[in-house]
């Protein structure tokens, strides 16, 4: 009987994803180590060295370090510039950073092909036991932090597990967070929500998975370089009895959305329409009734891009208000009143890129997961009625100050609130958060009191309304500004992909199938253009990506 020839590691692993065996990637291969390629960004960090392999930028691996010492002296040889370095790092972690930047992983003259599923799962994916015994799969997403006393804390301390089997609930997402740190005496650290697990509380297996994330070898997430040649200058300026240091965080969102998002001012849009409203009056009896029909005007802002699919146009809606005539004109800014579409003017630009930003800000200390939707969040944009005032409010874009983050003393509560502007006097605030407050803890010197507290309560809602708040009631609590919060990197890609997901679902279905079937055949011929070059063809690149580690 023959001895029976047992297969080269790289075989194992080729058989493992032709097989597409998910299991046998993450117990077998997730933590073995391999040496790979790293440079050093003009900023001193250290990033992946990707080459260039047939259509796709890759990340190279090899068990044999003189290999990989052969790969350097190559990259040097070829490009002087560049001055790589072998870093010996589990493969879960190069798929992980490899699959983020968008590139592949291959094994260095084995013709072995990390990408796509297989590539995203080692990267993303870990194993554990059920408490009945069986396998469990868990995408995870760590939460990368920035912020006054970042540094102190794991560069994975707060984790969202979601559970990925076909039995799984459909609702499975968790915050997993390290228990070890005082979330609640630390007043420079995010808020936990309720539904949030401690890692305590996990199994043993899981908390040796946790604790895998909690520490990769590579260490804290960076946020990528910004273009140190973007000449974008933020509109953003601070009241008088705002320190002007707190603008910081904002200042860095409005930069990003710029350089990031609207990178193109031809790509907003304000779309006039003449049209009609029909006021509802009260009579003496408190009955309400139709008022005859006055004339108005729709504004709203369109986002332009480019379609996915195509050569179309999509165009997204950020915002829409309609204003009679009559207040068009009493606002202080002159708006375009001529039908059709007009390029968004610059100062209303200024004011829509303020109104982000400083949503992202409260966003960002938030830790639940999900997409920002910026539609729900731009209310209130060109004017607003308080609860507590008689008259309609209207933004000045020329203002520079507004909006900006602040908080409303409520007794013991600091509700965080969007200051649109000045009122006669007070602040015209937009709640940022819900809130429900019992009337003793309202402050007596709120304007028309009684018409914001209903049987003995003040409720405000998240983004929705607004109120009228006298300037002796507002403070600036530095860890909104300054604290932990998840990366501005990050939190700008998360609402970059949720217009993405917006644009996609715009675009009318049969257009968008038929695009889609292209696409997925032009990946499949791409893949046969998939050819070892040779090291003496290896091009050293950096690939800059909106999505960080």
């Amino acid at each position: 009987m023959g001895a029976v020839v047992e297969s080269s590691p790289s075989a194992s692993l080729k058989k493992a994803l032709d097989q597409n065996n998910i299991k046998e990637l993450l117990t077998r291969w997730a933590e073995q180590s391999f040496f790979t390629l790293f440079a050093t960004d003009p900023s001193g960090i250290e990033r992946v060295a990707f080459v260039q392999y047939g259509p796709d930028q890759a990340a190279i691996v090899t068990l044999d370090q003189q290999e990989a010492e052969d790969l350097v002296s190559a990259v040097a040889e070829h490009n002087p510039s560049v001055k790589p370095f072998v870093k010996t790092l589990p493969l879960w972690e190069i798929a992980r950073l490899a699959h983020s930047d968008g590139g592949i992983v291959t094994w260095h003259q084995q013709g072995t092909v990390l990408e796509g599923g297989p590539l995203a799962a080692l990267g993303h994916m870990a194993l554990a036991t059920s408490e009945e015994g069986g396998d469990r799969y868990y995408k995870i997403t760590t939460l990368p932090l920035e912020g006054d006393g970042a540094e102190e804390l794991a560069p994975g301390c707060l984790q969202h597990w979601n559970d990925e089997g076909e039995d799984a609930d459909t609702d499975t997402l968790r915050l997993i967070y390290d228990d070890t740190v005082d979330w609640q005496g630390n007043p420079m650290l995010p808020d936990l929500p309720e539904s949030a697990v401690p890692r305590s509380a996990l199994s043993d297996g899981e908390r040796r998975i946790f604790d895998r994330w909690a520490t990769p070898v590579l260490g804290r997430h960076v946020p990528l370089t910004r273009d140190q040649n973007a000449s974008h200058q933020p509109r953003l300026s601070a009241v008088e009895t705002m320190p002007p240091a707190l603008l910081a965080t904002a200042q860095q969102f409005y930069e990003l959305l710029e350089e990031r998002l609207f990178n193109q001012s031809s790509g907003l849009k304000l779309e006039v329409a003449p049209t009609t409203i029909t006021p509802i009056a009260v009579d003496d009896d408190g009955n309400e009734y139709e008022e005859e029909p006055v004339g108005a005007i729709r504004f709203a802002v369109q986002y332009m891009q480019q379609s996915r699919f195509g050569t179309g146009i999509t165009s997204l809606k950020l915002y829409e208000e309609t204003l009679r005539v009559e207040e068009v004109e009493r606002m202080p800014y002159r708006l375009p009143q001529a039908p059709g579409l007009h390029p968004l003017p610059d100062a209303l630009r200024g004011l829509l890129l303020r109104h982000i930003s400083w949503r992202l800000c409260v966003l960002s200390r938030r830790l639940e997961d999900g997409l920002f939707f910026l539609g729900g969040h731009l209310r209130d944009l060109l004017s607003a009625q308080p609860d507590n005032s008689d008259s309609r409010f209207f933004s000045d874009p020329d203002d520079e100050r507004f909006p900006f983050l602040a908080g409303f003393r409520c007794g013991e509560n600091l509700v965080p609130v969007l200051v649109l502007g000045m009122q006669d006097g007070n602040y015209v605030c937009s709640p940022q958060q819900d809130v429900e407050l019992d009337e003793e803890q309202v402050a007596t010197e709120l304007p028309q009191r009684e018409f914001v507290v209903v049987d003995g309560v003040m409720t405000l809602w998240d983004a929705l309304g607004s109120i009228v708040v006298p300037p002796a009631l507002i403070e600036y609590p530095e860890p909104w500004y300054n604290g932990v919060r998840v990366s501005l990197d990050q939190t700008v890609s998360q609402t970059i992909r949720s217009l993405a997901l917006l644009s996609f679902a715009s675009q009318d279905d049969q257009t968008s199938g038929s695009a889609v079937s292209e696409n997925r055949d032009n990946a499949s011929d791409g893949k046969l253009l998939l050819k070892w070059m040779g090291a003496a063809a290896i091009v050293f690149v950096f690939v800059m990506i909106l999505v960080g580690y």
